[in-house]
């Protein structure tokens, strides 16, 4: 496994739990002595657990991250959310004084999640974890404290701390028993004439090392896509455009209210205000946030130029991008009005298509017999990835003659249990757990603010009141 990100933990897991001997070959390394570097990269800047909601204009996206939220709620433990409720999806009044009818379209999407879901319910029963299919989308006339709301819709999404996904992640690659090498850069990957595949890298000492392996699963995000291209050069990838976009972790002096997200839809109507406890909020302005947009090379797989530049450097636009964003928020999110910017984050958004309204599953690819690549646009579709991530390996090991048909079965479940079924003792002790989540702050280079979270008190509230989870 290459690049301990969130597609390639979920990968590690599942492999390692099917019986796999497993070695995840992670670049970055620990600055934190007790944890491994985990989700250092765009995955530390991820909010948003999707439901679909987001995307009014593209029902298709809406039924893929219905499929992956009721999959991520199978598979991860109440802990990753950090006391955060579901999240309110926003109309603009000023947009529907503009002539956009964003109310209606946002309504249409309700109907095609309400009927999505009920379609998923009757066909398996297990599926039905937001409770009835009638009322699993609601309308609100407003939300306490936001600035030009025409209607709300509160769905299956709801924010998430992505430090204490990485607190969880963690813990399970140590109990799979997964081989965690940090630090090592990979330099070649070549195919051996017996089939197999011999990695060659730099360990953390800068020593050259080799690992000879049956399989490979590449999931080092944008990096991946050239990793794919030198073992196989015929691969056919779909037209990739690649977004260079800022996202600001900002202090809430005043503290907030709102434990829960408020996305407001809509590029220049609107923005994200995501608080990750009382003191601490996520939040991205689309207008500011898009610094660029370009396609990926599609002979070399190679990110846009000057991109790999940008993210190691900064762009020099960021500073004042930063500045605009806070300030254009500030018009909707009361509590931003004395925030300061605590951390600004450069990541590339991958997609299919250039319009960012749209929001695809990409998926896994099969790049040669025994190598997989998976490459996860949205969060969202984590778990059913690296499920069928899984699936392809099985599928290969059963060519191989090393797994018997009849066994990917019992495979299969033994590698989708739910994460955390056996929790560790710290995970009980707010002190402990707080520490341990401090630790993944310092590798993820976040603000230390993550590591705390909304007291879990008014998720029950919260839920009995509008009659989800």
């Amino acid at each position: 496994m290459i690049g301990a990100g969130v597609a390639g933990c979920l990968a590690a897991i599942m492999r390692a739990r099917a019986g796999y001997e497993v070695v995840l070959i992670e670049r970055e390394f620990s600055s934190a002595a007790d944890v491994y570097p985990v989700c250092t990269q765009t995955s530390n800047i991820v909010s948003e657990n999707h439901s679909g909601a987001e995307y009014p204009f593209d029902p298709q996206s809406a039924r893929d991250c219905l499929d992956g939220r009721i999959a991520n709620e199978m598979f991860f433990p109440k802990l990753i959310y950090g006391g955060k409720t579901y999240s309110r999806i926003i109309a603009s009044q000023t947009m529907m004084n503009d002539g956009h009818d964003i109310v209606g379209q946002c309504r249409a999407n309700m109907d095609v999640l309400r009927s999505h879901y009920a379609r998923r319910c009757a066909e398996d029963e297990s599926a039905a974890v937001f409770g009835d299919p009638s009322t699993v989308c609601r309308e609100l006339e407003q939300v306490d404290g936001v600035n030009d709301v025409a209607r709300a819709f509160l769905t299956p999404q709801r924010g998430l701390n992505p430090v204490l996904v990485s607190t969880v992640l963690e813990w399970e690659l140590r109990t799979s028993g997964v081989d965690f090498r940090e630090g090592c850069q990979v330099t070649a990957l070549d195919r051996r004439s017996d089939g197999r595949y011999r990695v060659a890298y730099t360990d953390r000492h800068g020593r050259q090392e080799i690992l000879d392996a049956d399989q490979i699963s590449l999931c080092s995000a944008t990096s991946a896509f050239g990793m794919a291209k030198s073992l196989n050069s015929k691969i056919d990838f779909p037209d990739i455009y690649m977004a260079l976009r800022e996202v600001l972790y900002v202090d809430l002096p005043d503290g907030t209210e709102k434990n829960f997200t408020c996305l407001k839809l809509e590029d220049s109507y609107g923005g994200m205000f995501s608080p990750i406890s009382p003191d601490v909020a996520m939040i991205y302005h689309p207008p500011s946030a898009h610094i660029m947009n370009a396609r990926m090379n599609p002979v070399s797989g190679a990110p846009p130029d000057g991109y790999l530049e940008y993210l190691s450097g900064g762009h020099p636009e960021a500073p004042g991008r930063a500045v605009w964003a806070l300030h254009q928020l500030r018009r909707y999110y009361p509590e931003l009005r004395r925030s300061s910017i605590l951390g600004s984050y450069l990541k590339i958004a991958v997609n299919t298509v250039s319009d960012s309204r749209v929001r695809r599953n990409i998926g896994v690819f099969s790049v040669l017999p025994g190598v997989t690549m998976t490459v996860l646009p949205k969060w969202t579709m984590c778990v059913e990835n690296a499920r069928e991530e899984l699936r392809r390996a099985l599928e290969w090991s059963v060519a191989a003659g090393n797994v018997e048909r009849d066994q990917i079965s019992e495979l299969n479940a033994r590698a989708g249990k739910p994460a955390w079924s056996a929790p560790p003792a710290w995970a009980g002790n707010p002190a402990q757990l707080v520490a341990r989540a401090t630790s993944h702050t310092v590798n993820m280079q976040v603000p230390p603010l993550l590591a705390d979270a909304f007291t879990q008190a008014s998720e029950g509230i919260e839920n009995r009141k509008y009659g989800l989870g």
